[in-house]
């Protein structure tokens, strides 16, 4: 054998066949093996998901994390370019089976993935590529193959561009159902793209439901993911069923890329649109119903709904392919066999159980039917270069995908030309809040067992490091305190507040948080009526998805100033605290965490530092405790929009100078950052620097400079924050709130979250927030309703 010819895969192919052999001579069968690599290569279609895991492995021990759907919090994901290729050549054979043809679906989503691979690739170079506006240059692309001459496809090139529009077997005049093709052509003419706000007709068909599977490559936020997916079938379908299955698509689909079970990933995109929920609820139930070897027939599905609406046929692609995920021939025949609109539920269905199962669930008689086989593979392994970690940055890659006729941006309320910066709320910036709730969560939890003890109890129990590890005291061994509880609680009040604003022009959410302050009384063993003051009136029962989860239901030693003023208000003794009129003087720890959602109420830092002072004046007076929560909301938003903590601590130093009753606050500030410039201190020069965390300004200084010391690692920060005489339970949740937002939650070590209590709920509200508050918001009064 000729090695010298081989390429550098093929020759860590041989390395690790001869290591796993432990023979260095060659063998007969090497030659074979690679054989069938080459196959696999040429024939992507033919290789099973776990040679792309093998293929990965091949690369560098770290490659780097596109900020894309194909990468997840431990990196990029080795087999989600063939569950990619699956999805491609699933949709495609679906709807060739359906029509006997390619159909217009097929050759428009191409396309369209042919624009977004542009968009991506400016991105690169400028941070600036819009998914949408390049898109839509792709799908004017596709008009062209309609027969439409160029000149009347609306652009000012002289002549297409790009590779895929010269594929001659993508052309034909016919189509199936005009909606998209008569959109365009409006769009051609002069009139603006469809969006959901001014959509562009009140067609509710599903032609441009498969688009929003292309979603799930341009980032991996669901939110964005969610946006996205209904934006692009919005550009020609105005009705909300024809786009917004889009979107229920795009996220199920981005969690398919990332393994997950089909039931679990179309669960995860069901939950972005409530409205329909109960239609595919119902849809995977009668899945889940029909007995083994049993394929929905068309009197089944035709039982459903009449099929025609992009609601009808996802919900229809849902149900067969969850009666029929191990057979993929049964299912398309199953999806392309009713009297609604087959080409769409088939290629969907195909979609779902090619991103499931791979290419190599498809049968190869099919594949070899479609005439384009060789096409999608090669779309398919280009989109996988372009948003993986080592995209092509060669000049044949810019004449393959030229970026010359660069798109305007699309009309969309949401900017996703700025998908690949951290910019606040978007994917980085969402992750980073998800990272500081969390963190709270974890300081809080590691902090609570050593919270009354002194440094040489601490480390007389847990060894001469102190404690560097939850205190298995039950399971899960991180038990949430009340500090965090009231997080949640304050986290839910902004996001009712922030759906308020958006309804009825709210413009300060801290009634919606106090109402927030009295369902949590009720969690803590108060009936409703005796919990609920003044808002009894308009809420007769707590309402809203959080005080239903029934295990926050917990008294975890809540300060005596919170309980005080909030049964207080409960009684109609006091009115809401505000700075002016404080309901206590207390400068307690316990103000201070409940401030960290004001980081997203405004893009302005000066504004979240007010909310974030008014937050705690509802129950905490002294300047102190307003001061110092205000200081935390401001560095978290900071920190969500990439500045490095410390020069947001540079910065918070003039927002708190403006205000009376700062100095103890800008003291421990100070003699946090100067602590930190000499490196760890010993727990003991801690506590006589910068106190024992029981007024906010302690807790907020001990956290802050574990945090500083840590920079951004939460292995070597939280052991500092609890590690000292004092309120440990504090100092760890102002670290894990800062480090959190610092890192983000995809950087949280799993050993931290996989024993945290309620993690799933924390994590979900959370994602719920930065959903709230970014482009494309759902309509979810029922789950956070603007009371």
């Amino acid at each position: 054998m000729d090695e010298s010819r081989l390429d550098d895969s093929e020759r860590a192919l041989l390395a690790a066949w001869r290591k796993a052999r432990a023979a260095g001579e060659r063998d007969p069968v090497e030659q074979q093996l690679l054989e069938t690599w080459r196959r696999w290569r040429e024939r992507p279609a033919t290789a099973p998901l776990w040679a792309a895991a093998l293929q990965h492995r091949f690369g560098d021990e770290s490659p780097p994390v596109p900020d894309t759907g194909l990468a997840d919090r431990d990196g990029p994901l080795p087999e989600a370019p063939s569950r990619l290729l699956g999805m491609l050549l699933g949709g495609a054979v679906g709807e060739f089976v359906a029509l006997g043809e390619v159909g217009q679906r097929t050759s428009a989503l191409l396309f369209a993935l042919e624009g977004m691979i542009r968009a991506h690739t400016q991105a690169r170079a400028s941070g600036e590529g819009d998914p949408l506006g390049f898109a839509l240059n792709g799908l004017r692309r596709w008009l062209h193959t309609r027969g439409v001459p160029w000149r009347d496809c609306g652009t000012d090139t002289a002549q297409p561009n790009g590779w895929l529009v010269r594929e001659r077997l993508l052309h034909s005049p016919r189509t199936d159902e005009p909606t998209m093709l008569t959109a365009l052509t409006r769009v051609a003419a002069g009139h603006a793209a469809g969006t959901r706000k001014k959509p562009i007709n009140s067609s509710a068909s599903a032609t441009a439901v498969p688009l929003g599977a292309l979603a799930a490559l341009w980032s991996g936020d669901p939110g964005t993911v969610f946006a996205l997916g209904g934006d692009l079938a919005a550009l020609t379908h105005g009705h909300v069923n024809g786009h917004s299955p889009a979107s229920v698509l795009g996220v199920s689909m981005l969690w398919l890329l990332r393994g997950n079970p089909l039931e679990t990933s179309l669960q995860q995109g069901i939950s972005g649109w409530q409205p329909a929920r109960s239609t595919f609820a119902h849809a995977l139930r009668l899945g889940h119903v029909s007995p083994a070897g049993f394929h929905p027939g068309p009197q089944n599905l035709n039982a459903m709904q009449s099929g025609r609406s992009g609601l009808d046929a996802l919900a229809i692609a849902m149900r067969v392919a969850v009666a029929c995920e191990d057979d993929f021939a049964a299912a398309i025949r199953a999806a392309s066999d009713h009297d609604g609109d087959t080409a769409s539920s088939a290629m969907l269905c195909g979609q779902l159980l090619g991103a499931l199962r791979g290419p190599t669930a498809i049968p190869a008689e099919l594949l070899d039917a479609l005439p384009i086989t060789s096409l999608v593979e090669r779309i398919a392994v280009d989109a996988a270069a372009e948003f993986g970690p080592y995209p092509d940055e060669s000049e044949t890659w810019e004449r393959r995908y030229p970026t010359t006729d660069a798109a305007e941006p699309a009309p969309s309320t949401a900017d996703y030309r700025t998908g690949l910066t951290a910019v606040p709320r978007l994917a980085a910036s969402r992750d980073r809040f998800v990272g500081a709730v969390l963190g709270c969560a974890v300081g809080e939890a590691l902090g609570i067992p050593v919270a009354a003890d002194s440094w040489e109890e601490i480390r007389s129990r847990h060894g001469a490091d102190g404690l560097t590890g939850y205190v298995p005291a039950g399971h899960p061994s991180g038990r949430l305190g009340s500090d965090t509880q009231l997080l949640l609680f304050s986290l839910e009040g902004t996001i009712r507040a922030n759906v308020s604003r958006r309804t009825r022009g709210t413009d300060d959410p801290t009634r919606h948080i106090q109402h927030a302050y009295q369902r949590w009384l009720h969690t803590q063993h108060l009936s409703w009526p005796r919990a609920a003051g003044e808002f009894l009136r308009t809420t007769p029962e707590p309402d809203g998805w959080l005080v239903q989860q029934r295990a926050l239901f917990q008294t975890r030693n809540p300060g005596r100033t919170m309980m005080r003023t909030l049964i207080a208000f409960a009684k109609g003794q006091q009115q809401m605290g505000t700075p002016e009129q404080p309901v206590s003087d207390s400068s307690g720890s316990s103000a201070i965490m409940r401030a960290v959602p004001a980081a997203l109420w405004s893009s302005d830092p000066a504004e979240v530092f007010e909310v974030g002072t008014t937050t705690a004046a509802l129950t905490h007076g002294h300047p102190t405790a307003r001061l110092s929560a205000g200081a935390l909301a401001f560095l978290t938003s900071r920190l969500l929009a990439g500045e490095p903590l410390s020069a947001a601590v540079d910065d918070v130093f003039g927002q708190l100078a403006a205000h009376s009753g700062h100095e103890e606050v800008t003291r421990r500030i100070g003699a946090a950052t100067e602590l930190a410039r000499d490196g760890r201190v010993p727990p003991g020069e801690v506590e006589r620097t910068l106190g024992t965390g029981s007024t906010a300004a302690e807790a907020l200084s001990i956290g802050l400079y574990a945090a500083l010391v840590g920079e951004g690692d939460f292995d070597a920060a939280l052991p500092v924050a609890v590690n000292h005489s004092g309120n440990s339970a504090t100092t760890g949740a102002v670290c894990g709130c800062l480090v959190g937002a610092v890192a983000g939650a995809r950087r949280i070590p799993e050993r931290w979250t996989s024993e945290l209590e309620l993690h799933e709920v924390i994590e979900r509200l959370a994602h719920d927030a930065v959903l709230e508050f970014g482009p494309r918001p759902p309509d979810w009064s029922d789950r956070y309703p603007p009371t």
